[in-house]
């Protein structure tokens, strides 16, 4: 039986916790997990209530200066753990663990897995020692290429894209649209952009491209803002900006859901500035999905733009509000670009996939014979 730690944030649950909640749920195959969180929060709960052990370490941020010295007391904190349960692979979900994880592997010589699920820099690359990780997985072609361009060797990378839930995200049947009873909209279309409020998820963007919309749309259309707020400076000028562009009844700020299924179902139209899973998650429900500026239609394999999806190269405002407008007037395009999502998320993004590579991948490294140390 093989014993697999990983690394992960705690906190509320986002995209990197809900893809490790499929590994650790499916992966079977004489795998037993065992899971470090840095804090207390939901992820730790939901863990806990499905029975997977996890405990809750310090790991506080490894490059802030105030942390020098305690962080190499976590390190001791952590190795001792790891050499209790007796682990025969360390796998982090978060990049800025890498340094944990890394130095968990050397000293118990063992292979470790740097989880990469955003475009990454070279600097983000050298700075968190991504090279001294035995595998990196990238969950996208694109993520492949900034590694394999800032000097990673291809042969320690492991292509394995995320997947999705699809008994659970699944095109919504239900009566009830949860948008409408929490939020009283009346409108027509309903709009969303999720994740955590923050200049990198782009909300500024897409209200700018919601106050065109609501200059020239002919039907009504309701906006809404879902997730929790990170940076509250930001939640300030996003609300200063809904008051001065009159759009104050017609964007909604959800704060953090816990039905997100139920929320997907409840768009007509999902956006996605940043990337993720939620587009994913979306397409499994059957709605049409935006992405924008985030990835070319080259690299785009699953959101291919006419057909599963659009796909715009750029996050330009303008351009984003005359795409929501077109969608808006055209109800059969986007229902049935939705449709094709549903059958192509049914296709190529089910967990079993995913897993199946997972598996692989700790097979080949823990059945490999050679020394770990960097």
């Amino acid at each position: 039986m093989r014993r697999i730690l990983y690394l992960s944030r705690g906190g509320a649950v986002g995209g990197s916790q809900r893809q490790l909640r499929y590994i650790i749920s499916r992966l079977s195959n004489g795998c037993t997990p065992i899971v470090i969180c840095h804090k207390e929060g939901p992820f730790v709960a939901e863990l806990d209530a499905a029975g997977v052990s996890v405990v809750v370490l310090p790991l506080r941020p490894w490059r802030k200066l105030p942390n020098v010295l305690s962080r190499y007391r976590d390190v001791e904190n952590l190795v001792r753990f790891a050499e209790r349960q007796n682990v025969d692979l360390v796998h982090s979900s978060d990049l800025w663990m890498n340094e944990y994880l890394i130095r968990v592997a050397k000293k118990l010589n063992i292979p470790s897995v740097l989880h990469v699920r955003r475009p990454v820099t070279p600097a983000e690359i050298r700075k968190h020692n991504f090279g001294k990780a035995s595998v990196i997985v990238a969950i996208s072609q694109r993520v492949e290429r900034n590694l394999i361009a800032a000097g990673i060797a291809p042969e320690k990378i492991a292509l394995i894209e995320d997947a999705v839930d699809l008994n659970v995200f699944r095109p919504n049947n239900q009566p009830t649209n949860v948008l409408r009873r929490d939020f009283a909209s009346t409108a027509k279309v309903h709009i969303g952009i999720v994740g955590w409020i923050k200049p990198s998820k782009h909300q500024l963007e897409f209200l700018q491209a919601a106050a065109q919309v609501k200059r020239d749309s002919s039907k009504s259309v309701a906006f809404f803002i879902i997730g929790d707020t990170y940076s509250h400076g930001y939640f300030a000028a996003l609300k200063r900006f809904v008051i001065e562009n009159g759009l104050d009844g017609h964007v909604f700020f959800t704060g953090r859901r816990d039905d997100m299924p139920e929320i997907l179902g409840s768009l007509d139209i999902l956006v996605s500035l940043s990337g993720g899973s939620v587009m994913f998650e979306a397409m499994a429900c059957g709605k049409c999905v935006v992405s924008a500026g985030f990835t070319s239609k080259e690299d785009s394999v699953h959101i291919q733009d006419g057909r599963t999806g659009v796909l715009l190269e750029s996050r330009e405002p303008m351009l984003l509000a005359d795409t929501l407008l077109r969608l808006i007037e055209h109800t059969e395009v986007r229902e049935e670009i939705g449709c094709r999502a549903t059958k192509w998320a049914g296709e190529n993004l089910g967990i079993d996939r995913m897993i199946a590579k997972i598996g692989h991948l700790y097979d080949r490294l823990t059945k490999d014979e050679k020394t770990f140390s960097v």
